[in-house]
């Protein structure tokens, strides 16, 4: 019995196998049918009819549901139905299927209409726009950020969704919307208040790394820089950035960087799009940003987006604030060093607005009290207007001034940048851009205001770009752009006096090989698209071409195996070392679960401009010149693969990142060069003399592991890194070949930043930094020739100074709030090497004044115990 039921169950199956089949062999032998019809100009239905009549298929359709053309003409022999059929319907919203012996014709259902929501998202307190603000529809789970204006475009399905914006530093704002056409909005955010907490902010900026296909970016606000302990009271931005992995101090006193094993000549410092050329006060100790003018700072380590060109190592993208719309505010601080005072408010209420910023030291003043010689003092002057012309235009003017006083050097940084943003419609924003940005030193071999003569030295770029973002659907955001720069280089020029400058150019220094002034014309066009492939992949990926062009109207020198070997003259306006370059960029990230990814990128850059620099750590005496005929531009290509996870609802950030670069045409000196010897540019002597002699052409690779813990939470924030990362070169005629460690070799670094809020009115924070120490070259061996005393030096950089360290400690305290009260102010006490540590920068080799042949090692460091205080006023 039971043999006989398992037989009937296995008949069965196979029957209904067997009749699941015979639908399909029938579907295909109806559409493979092959008929014969001839027809002209005669009504669907009757054509239809024939083929019915001749075949004995049936043909079904509902004229209310189904659009059918009204009349046909055709003319097929033996050909299958399916051919016929598909004749009949080409261009038509119609499609068909077989139900037994039948054809059904049915229409193809429409997708839902798609409408665009666009708009500006601002800060409700004074109509800020805000960059990198994140905005969520909770309905499809589509998101999109805004620009670097502000701006954002989405696209969804008609109906109602929920959309959430989330920013840092702003509470999380939900918005209904019926889109029932294109809708544009204009979102205005919330401060967060400290009892909020910090758990949204957290959520958005933790989604927008886990989702988007970019690595080694970094976001700083002004609030984060504030929490850095000072330097004698002033808040500075290169000295919150120096701190964050991968970012290295070039030295101890100054604001110059290396980004992964790069020179300080390979980053790009953009001030609202404008270049600057040189970032230091006191050469060195500050940074020319106003702490107090800055919205927004972006940092990109080496992973560079297709919009910015003409570095390898890094971009820090600075943006200035708009300035308050709403009503008047300011600020004003006092320091050890300096004061500043910023206002801003509305010309005309909700349409213009301004912002004005500046800074000055009295340093100069104190060290004319004590010392009537010396000359010292550095300023900033920041402006912007900020106009809103119509729904769809705004207009902003921002300009910078600033410049130091140093001895008998004068050196002044100018930018102007005017930017016109423009909505075509709600899936193309525009911005055009004309950008001035110059940087001039002058300088005289003393103090004294009746010298006869002037040295100037210095680089000028005016700029005209245009930018587009085209937001095509919420899965693809193309940028693309074009740019046409014009760079002058005059790297040393005498000026005064013509006995003066006769009697100086007669020197032996001053040749006809004097470095001539330099015209340059640089244009790029790039294009590049951030895409989601699926719900877990995204990549972006992009390309920038440059040209780059010298202009003529001077005598061109030719060096062979680096000596002057002859000479042609190029006329004015023909151009020569014509460069031009193709640079990829691509960025992959893999989604591994809600709180995790996985990212990796390669990037290829082109720098056509090259720095001499005085000194490693950078300064107002370094010499930007171009890439010519005899200097090719630097290239690199780096590596870069990382991974990130988040825990404990999303409060601590866990992020690991390697890299590798390669690096072709890198420059330095050559072995025992003396192109910058004391007192040359001072003395105007030897400054101009032919530089490229002394210069020597090469490889270089750095490589690394960066890895981070950082927590945001409501009662305590900061994070602890560390890095590895080794930096070397291969230069002909420098260390007899053979590799060397390039002056940024640091194997490793650890950082560790807490900041602690003690209540509403106190709080504290800390930073500690280990790090390798300083790769230097040292004298291995002196002797005495025809009573001449001369030193035989180590491989370069062969050897390493001691480790350095160093605690900073600040403590905020508040002012107690009181109804009324218009203003708020506050106290910042820092303490900068708590500890005293002596950190060496570097050694200075001492010959004994009773016997020349003795020289003694003296390690010289920078900054001891520096206790600090400042005070603050917000109205």
């Amino acid at each position: 019995m039971k043999i006989r039921f398992f037989r009937y169950v296995v008949l069965t199956c196979l029957l209904t196998v067997f009749a699941s089949k015979l639908p399909a062999q029938h579907t295909n032998s109806i559409l493979d049918k092959r008929i014969t019809i001839n027809v002209h100009n005669v009504p669907l239905k009757e054509a239809l009819r024939k083929i019915s009549t001749e075949t004995g298929i049936g043909f079904s359709y509902s004229d209310e549901l189904v659009s059918l053309p009204q009349r046909v003409t055709i003319n097929v022999v033996d050909k299958p139905l399916k051919v016929v059929i598909d004749q009949f319907l080409y261009g038509n919203n119609t499609m068909y299927r077989v139900v037994g012996n039948q054809v059904v014709f049915y229409a193809k259902k429409s997708p839902a209409p798609k409408y665009n929501l666009s708009g500006y998202v601002s800060n409700a307190k004074n109509s800020e726009r805000l960059i990198g603000c994140v905005v969520y529809d909770n309905t499809s789970k589509a998101g999109a950020v805004t620009n670097a204006f502000g701006y954002f475009s989405i696209s969804l399905s008609k109906g109602v969704h929920d959309i959430s914006f989330q920013h840092l530093g702003s509470a999380r704002t939900c918005l209904k919307v019926d889109l029932q056409k294109d809708t544009t909005v204009a979102m205005n955010l919330q401060e967060m208040s400290f009892q909020l907490g910090d758990v949204t902010i957290t959520n958005s900026k933790s989604e927008l790394n886990l989702s988007k296909a970019q690595m080694g970016l970094m976001s700083i606000s002004s609030s984060d820089i504030k929490k850095v302990p000072v330097l004698l009271g002033e808040a500075d931005v290169m000295r919150a950035i120096q701190v964050m992995p991968g970012i290295q101090a070039a030295n101890e006193r100054s604001t110059g960087i290396s980004v992964r094993g790069g020179s300080i000549d390979q980053n790009l410092f953009l001030l609202d799009d404008a270049p600057i050329f040189q970032i230091s006060h006191l050469m060195g100790f500050y940074s020319v940003f106003n702490n107090d003018a800055v919205k927004d700072i972006k940092v990109y380590k080496g992973d560079i987006p297709a919009n910015y060109g003409g570095r390898l190592s890094s971009v820090v993208d600075v943006r200035l604030r708009d300035g308050n719309m709403q009503g008047y505010s300011g600020s004003a601080g006092v320091g050890f060093v300096a004061s500043d005072l910023s206002i801003e408010g509305p010309i005309v209420k909700d349409r213009v607005s301004f912002i004005a910023s500046g800074k000055a030291s009295y340093m100069g003043f104190i060290y004319h009290l004590i010392n009537r010689n010396m000359n010292l003092a550095f300023y900033d002057l920041n402006g912007k207007v900020n106009a809103i012309l119509s729904n769809k235009d705004r207009l902003y003017i921002s300009s910078y001034i600033g410049g130091d006083k140093f001895g008998g050097m004068n050196y002044q940084n100018t930018t102007l940048s005017l930017r016109w943003n423009h909505i075509y419609n709600p899936k193309l924003f525009s911005n055009v851009s004309l950008i001035y940005s110059n940087f001039k030193l002058t300088s005289t071999p003393g103090s004294d205001d009746d010298t006869d003569y002037l040295w100037k030295s210095g680089i000028g770029a005016t700029t005209l770009k245009a930018e587009y973002n085209y937001f095509l659907n919420n899965s693809n955001t193309i940028d693309f752009g074009v740019s046409s720069t014009f760079d002058c280089f005059y790297p040393g020029r005498l000026e005064g006096s013509k006995d003066a400058t006769d009697a100086i150019s007669s020197r032996s220094s001053f040749s006809n090989r004097i470095v001539s002034e330099k015209r340059v014309l640089d244009h790029a066009v790039y294009i590049s698209n951030q895409q989601k492939l699926t719900d877990k992949l995204s990549v972006r990926y992009g390309i920038r071409a440059s040209l780059y062009q010298v202009l003529g109207g001077h005598w061109v020198y030719n060096l062979d195996n680096y000596q002057l070997k002859d000479s042609f003259y190029v006329a004015k306006n023909h151009t020569y070392a014509n460069r031009f370059a193709v640079e990829p960029r691509v960025g992959l990230n893999y989604r591994l679960t809600n709180n995790s990814a996985i990212k990796a990128s390669y990037s290829y850059t082109t720098q056509q401009s090259q720095l001499l620099v005085r000194s490693n750590g950078g300064g107002p005496l370094d010499i930007w010149f171009p890439s010519n005929n005899n200097i090719k531009p630097q290239t690199a290509s780096q590596f870069s693969c990382g991974y990130v996870h988040y825990l404990f609802d999303r409060k601590l950030e866990a992020c690991v990142e390697g890299y590798y670069k390669d690096m072709h045409n890198i420059i330095d000196y050559k072995d025992g060069a003396s192109v910058l010897s004391k007192g040359t540019i001072l003395g105007a002597d030897k400054t101009s003399y032919n530089f490229e002699e002394q210069l020597r052409v090469g490889k270089g690779y750095s490589y690394g592991v960066e890895t981070e813990l950082k927590w945001s939470g409501q009662r305590i924030n900061g994070f602890v890194s560390y890095a590895y990362a080794r930096s070397k070169r291969k230069i002909d005629d420098i260390n007899g070949g053979s590799t060397y460690l390039s002056p940024f070799d640091k194997p490793h670094t650890v950082n560790l930043f807490v900041d602690i809020p003690i209540t509403k009115r106190l709080s504290i924070s800390a930073n500690y930094r280990y790090q390798s120490g300083q790769v230097t070259t040292v004298p291995i061996y002196m002797g005495t020739m025809f009573d001449k005393v001369f030193m035989e030096y180590s491989n370069r950089n062969e050897y390493r100074l001691p480790y350095y360290s160093r605690i900073d400690l600040s403590m905020t305290l508040k002012n107690k709030e009181k109804p009324g009260r218009r203003y708020r102010s506050e106290w910042n006490f820092s303490i900068i090497n708590l500890t005293n540590h002596s950190n060496i920068q570097y050694i200075k080799f001492v010959q004994s004044k009773d016997d020349p042949s003795i020289i003694t090692a003296k390690g010289i460091n920078m900054l001891g115990l520096l206790p600090s205080v400042s005070y603050r006023i917000i109205f």
